[in-house]
């Protein structure tokens, strides 16, 4: 997880946002269990705004979504709240792990981590990672409620994570590699860099690769 920055509301919900929310609430005047029109608040200008602010990516996760199944979630649900069916500030971009969260009433998004609201800091205060297994901070009840709430340590996003650090890992030997064949201690800009890109917010699970690379390859990139 990482913090993700929200950008203005699209133009198709800021102008339908009242006559779609008025339509919803008089659906579930006749049933009470109704779900939100699908096709508006995942309409294609919405999508495409959320997927900028997370750089395509799962928001909860940091799974990449390209090529991949992805929804767009209510994060506040709205069994819990129906009057934020299209409120933007509540629309997430979740994959098919993330988006099958506990619900609200198992534990409530007040006690878990928020992308759009805790910063970068906050975040690593709580999750930490060893290898492609997240964990929470010592005594953060916060990052296990978070792990908890949004199913972070299942065996398909370990999966997903390993393979990504699976390519990490070999990067890096190429690199040691090419070092110890041109007799180099050490590892040129263009090398740190590729290195350095890993932890980059735009790549996919970028803070495990943070947490590796610190803990593993720092003195390849000291200068």
């Amino acid at each position: 997880m990482r913090h993700i920055e929200r950008l203005p509301e699209p133009d198709i919900l800021h102008e339908k946002h009242d006559e779609w929310q008025r339509k919803y609430e008089e659906k579930l005047q006749q049933h009470p269990s109704a779900r939100p029109d699908h096709s508006k608040y995942a309409h294609p200008a919405i999508a495409g705004t959320l997927q900028c602010m997370s750089h395509g990516k799962c928001f909860y996760c940091e799974t990449r979504l390209s090529g991949a199944y992805k929804e767009i979630d209510h994060h506040i649900e709205v069994s819990i709240d129906p009057s934020k069916a299209y409120d933007w500030t509540n629309l997430y971009l979740a994959c098919d792990n993330c988006n099958n969260k506990l619900n609200h009433y198992t534990i409530p998004v007040s006690e878990a981590l928020d992308p759009c609201r805790n910063s970068d800091e906050e975040i690593q205060q709580a999750l930490t990672f060893d290898g492609e297994m997240i964990g929470s901070m010592p005594n953060s009840q916060l990052g296990l409620k978070t792990i908890q709430k949004y199913k972070l340590d299942t065996a398909l996003l370990d999966l997903r994570r390993s393979r990504h650090l699976r390519f990490l890992c070999e990067t890096v030997d190429k690199i040691k590699d090419s070092m110890l064949e041109n007799g180099r201690r050490t590892a040129t800009d263009e090398e740190k860099n590729q290195i350095r890109a890993f932890m980059q917010a735009d790549r996919p699970y970028s803070l495990m690769c943070q947490i590796y690379i610190n803990r593993h390859y720092a003195k390849l990139l000291a200068d």
